[in-house]
């Protein structure tokens, strides 16, 4: 029997739900809520990774949210059913990409005060714990990794997308995720042992 966990709606909403992308996308066309809490459930921790290896984990989750809101709405336009995922990437692309724009032309530049603030007050360097310690090692090693081997790696193992999805999301073979993975982990553990 599957898992059945209440939708904001206040329906329930099946988490092991077997419909297709398809099926889920003209079913919330359609005016189907749940259909679309379905695909947001699918796919959001891969939107917010994408975002996040665009415009990094500060505004990640405000620009997956936005992707979703617009996904939705322009959800009646999608041309490929079947394709939702990758659709979904590239609407999540274009609003990380629009909001460092936005970013750019806003920013007032204060990298030069923040410098000597971030030198003055070590306090904000230094993690409290060696567990942190060894996340950060984690981080910036990651952070070294090209994206598509980083990207791959974070959906998998941090929010356990399963192959399949990270494939159609990224549109590249299940065997091309395979082969990122196994890649990344081999240059995630050199650079994990190259600074011991």
């Amino acid at each position: 029997m599957s898992k059945r966990v209440p939708s904001q709606s206040g329906k329930k909403v099946n988490s092991e739900n077997n419909w297709s992308d398809e099926l889920l996308a003209v079913s919330a066309i359609l005016g189907d809520l749940d259909a679309f809490e379905e695909l947001v459930i699918r796919y959001r921790s891969a939107v917010v990774r994408l975002a996040q290896s665009i415009v990094g984990i500060a505004d990640a989750e405000d620009i997956a949210q936005d992707a979703l809101l617009l996904a939705f709405q322009a959800l009646p336009s999608i041309e490929n059913p079947e394709r939702f995922a990758a659709w979904l990437m590239t609407i999540t692309r274009n609003r990380a990409l629009r909001f460092i724009k936005e970013q750019r032309l806003r920013r007032i530049d204060n990298s030069v005060v923040n410098e000597l603030l971030l030198e003055r007050l070590v306090s904000l360097n230094h993690p409290l714990l060696e567990v942190q310690k060894m996340e950060e090692d984690l981080k910036q090693a990651l952070q070294m990794l090209p994206s598509e081997y980083a990207l791959v790696i974070k959906m998998r193992f941090f929010d356990e997308v399963p192959l399949k999805r990270i494939g159609a999301f990224l549109e590249i073979p299940v065997s091309t995720v395979k082969w990122r993975i196994f890649r990344g982990k081999q240059l995630l553990r050199n650079q994990i042992y190259r600074k011991e």
